[in-house]
This record gives C-alpha cells, structure tokens and sequence, in this order.
C-alpha cells in the first residue's frame, strides 16, 4: 500500500486508509492464507465484543497489507494490529469486582501479544482510550504511526489500514469469508 495517493506527498488522501472490515476482505482475502488470517483477526475482533468493546479503531499493518507474495515469494505470517478500544459501558462506574474482571480480561486476551500470536497469528497491541490523558495518547499513536508507516527492513514508507470496531460488520465479513 502507498503512503499517499497520486503524485502530491502532502495531499490528504493518505495512510491510514479508514476502511470497513467487509472491505478489508474483500480486498486482502485473495489467498487461502490470507482469509485465515483474516478469520483470526475477526475471532479476535468478536471476543473484544462479547466482553463490551464495541467501539473504537484498529490499525492494520505488516506484511498483510503488502503484496510480500509477489516481493518475497512468500505469504503473510500474521497481520500487526494496534487496537484503540473505548471502555465498555459496563466498566464505568463498575464495582471493583468487576474492574478486577476486566482488568484480567484486558490482559488475558485484548493485550496478551505472546498469546494472540501463537493462537490467532496476530501481533497486537492495544491503547484503552478512558485510561489515558491526551497527550499520551496522542504519543502513543503517533509512535504506531510512524511504526506502521515504514517497512522495516528497507525503512520505505508504507500505508496500512484504520479499521473501525464494529461488531455487525464482522459479521457480513466472516460471511464473505466463508462464501470466497
């Protein structure tokens, strides 16, 4: 993926690319592979869901959103997810026995890297909005950004995706992935 669109390097038709996940499927589900992939990254998307949260945005990037079969002859191994998540409505407020829940939930399986990528081949990360002030937040997203933006081995620049957290959508898209 180009970094920007057309020739002017400052135009605003830029990485990230806000896309749905029924796009992302459509477009990067090519391969066996692929669609496995993109299956994990939707069985990942769903149990973020089923714990409350519904809202937010994920970053995509690696060697997913290039065409590395074509360059290295070779297929995605995983697909690097940054995940931006609001904090479900049933944490606010919440008793400590359930933020006690959540807490371990959020660290079992939303920012547990080692886990998600041996079982789901995901490399994620994650940054809960409501725990943050601004200013980190905003280090913390410039920091992914400049980290998805570059290849890593060649340092040439690259786009990646912004896909939103939105569970219905994740439905159409495992759909479309069981009907390619």
């Amino acid at each position: 993926m180009p970094p920007f669109v057309g020739g002017d390097a400052t135009s605003a038709d830029r990485s990230p690319y806000f896309t749905h996940i029924t796009e992302v499927v459509e477009t990067f589900g090519t391969t066996a592979e692929r669609r496995s992939l993109l299956s994990n990254l939707i069985t990942y998307r769903t149990r973020l869901a089923e714990e409350g949260y519904v809202s937010g945005i994920q970053f995509i990037n690696g060697s997913f959103v290039e065409n590395i079969e074509a360059t290295a002859k070779r297929p995605p191994s995983d697909i690097d997810v940054f995940s931006i998540l609001n904090l479900p409505v049933k944490y606010a407020g919440a008793e400590p026995e359930m933020l006690a829940a959540g807490a371990a939930f959020w660290q079992a399986t939303v920012a547990n890297r080692e886990h998600n990528k041996e079982l789901l081949r995901l490399d994620t990360y994650a940054l809960l909005i409501e725990d943050t002030t601004l200013g980190a937040m905003l280090q913390t997203v410039m920091y992914w950004y400049s980290l998805f933006s570059h290849q890593r081995d060649t340092f040439a620049w690259k786009g990646f995706l912004a896909v939103m957290i939105d569970p219905e959508a994740d439905k159409n898209a495992i759909a479309l992935l069981g009907a390619a």
